[in-house]
């Protein structure tokens, strides 16, 4: 039997996780004051009244907020969440139990770093959830920073609904019985698989002008392999006959997508959704968002609708109104939005999601915190894709396995338990499994040699990518 490896501490020299708790927390918690400070400039009420009321206690999380970062950079210890707290923000009781049964009181520089992270933002939320107004209990205080980076992936985004548009007509032709048009849908599915993956990479193949027979052709062949080269772990062959299969067995195929960053992210889970539900590889798509501001960019319910009104607004996107760009865009958005009104898309959200609680807990024998819920909801789908590297951290417990270990292994009770899980990773944190033997050591050198003393952080950079599948056993 394979031992449980440790979690990642903020205490762990020279690891990303030091690097985030030392530089990087209060980076965030700065700009979260930064962005209040903006608010306050620009908010606007019934009345000169209302709007005081506003400002007054905008002021009032400006210093809470402040404070809060102090208690960072002095690496105190993590204190409970009180019970008028827990009350006010719905702070799930995890969180308390988790500090009054660990032995060695954590401090931000000696914390369990997934613990801690997500321990961060539901201290930050309870600041909002705190006050009378309304106006700051509702408010996003990361929405600002989602809405400029998506504004300024035009191109990525227009590029994307052209190349939507190109193919529309033809992927809602093929057929899943037919051997030829099995072979250009599964061609697909690893593009859209990847376009989902990278997010806003703008040099994938399927270029805005390819036709079908583009896309098979040699050249075609070539820019695959050019933009698989970087993804280290692919598993996509499988997770593609596991759904095929499903799409070709029953009327009824369910993909769950559980999120990770709103703006581009987002609008690529979005592309690879409605190319799943056009050619009927999936009758329905199931995508969990978060309950309240989370990671500065997690996707909240809300951000379908301000997705979709940013794509249909020529000031926020300028493709002028009778463009090929702006036809495109509102083609996709038309799109989109009847799914949605259709029940073929449809948002949720959860609080297990913005728990601490890492995916071992998606089991039918964890009956705190509905853990057992989520797992038999989840076991209703034919494929549940995990989307981004904190999803990746709590799927493989974010411990210190060895980076050849086993997916199966690292993943725990879901490799076991019914559910088909696809990880789609860009690799941005220390924790990383299933490699070859030899991989870790050949990255962690060529990385070396342009950063001294941080070759293993190949796997913090963005510059690699993971796609890890396990089915139904």
């Amino acid at each position: 039997m394979t031992s449980i490896s440790p979690r990642f501490m903020t205490s762990d020299k020279g690891t990303f996780g030091e690097y985030t708790a030392s530089t990087r927390w209060p980076i965030i918690t700065q700009n979260a004051v930064d962005d209040i400070t903006k608010e306050i400039e620009w908010v606007s009420g019934s009345s000169l009244s209302e709007k005081a009321k506003i400002v007054e206690q905008g002021e009032i999380i400006k210093k809470q907020i402040a404070s809060f970062r102090q208690e960072i950079i002095d690496k105190v210890e993590l204190r409970k969440f009180t019970p008028e707290e827990c009350e006010i923000a719905s702070v799930p009781l995890s969180f308390n139990e988790y500090l009054d049964n660990i032995e060695e009181k954590p401090t931000w520089d000696n914390a369990e770093w997934l613990f801690s992270e997500i321990y961060l933002y539901r201290r930050l939320n309870v600041l909002f959830k705190s006050q009378p107004h309304q106006h700051w209990k509702q408010f996003d205080i990361f929405n600002d920073l989602k809405q400029s980076t998506f504004e300024a992936s035009y191109y990525g985004v227009t590029e994307l609904a052209l190349r939507y548009q190109n193919l529309l007509k033809d992927i809602s032709q093929l057929k899943k019985a037919d051997s030829k048009d099995q072979e250009l849908l599964q061609i697909l599915f690893k593009e859209f698989i990847e376009i989902s993956l990278w997010g806003n990479a703008t040099d994938l193949s399927l270029l805005t002008n390819a036709t079908l027979e583009d896309i098979k052709s040699i050249q075609g062949a070539k820019a695959r392999e050019e933009s698989e080269s970087k993804i280290v772990v692919n598993d996509t062959n499988n997770a593609w006959e596991t759904l095929l299969k499903a799409a070709t067995s029953k009327s009824e195929i369910r993909v769950d997508f559980v999120l990770d960053n709103s703006g581009f992210e987002l609008y690529a889970d979005l592309m690879l959704a409605a190319f799943l539900l056009q050619t009927k590889l999936a009758t329905k798509c199931i995508f969990h968002a978060k309950d309240m501001p989370y990671m500065v960019s997690d996707v909240m319910l809300k951000d379908f609708d301000v997705l979709v009104a940013d794509l249909r607004d020529r000031k926020f996107f300028p493709a002028g109104n009778d463009t090929k760009e702006a036809k495109a865009l509102d083609l996709f958005a038309d799109d989109i939005s009847k799914f949605h009104e259709d029940g073929k898309l449809t948002f949720e959200a959860d609080s297990f999601w913005t728990t601490e609680l890492d995916y071992w807990n998606i089991d039918p024998s964890e009956t705190k915190y509905h853990g057992n819920k989520i797992h038999s909801d989840l076991k209703k789908s034919d494929l549940v894709i995990f989307k981004g590297d904190l999803n990746y951290r709590k799927l493989t417990g974010d411990r210190k396995w060895p980076r050849t270990t086993s997916w199966e292994t690292a993943i725990g009770p879901l490799a076991t338990n019914g559910i088909a899980v696809l990880s789609l990773r860009t690799c941005k944190a220390d924790v990383q499994v299933a490699l070859k033997e030899g991989v870790d050591e050949e990255l962690t050198k060529f990385w070396e040699k342009d950063h001294p003393g941080q070759g293993s952080w190949w796997c913090c950079s963005g510059k690699w990518a993971v796609i890890c599948f396990s089915g139904v056993n």
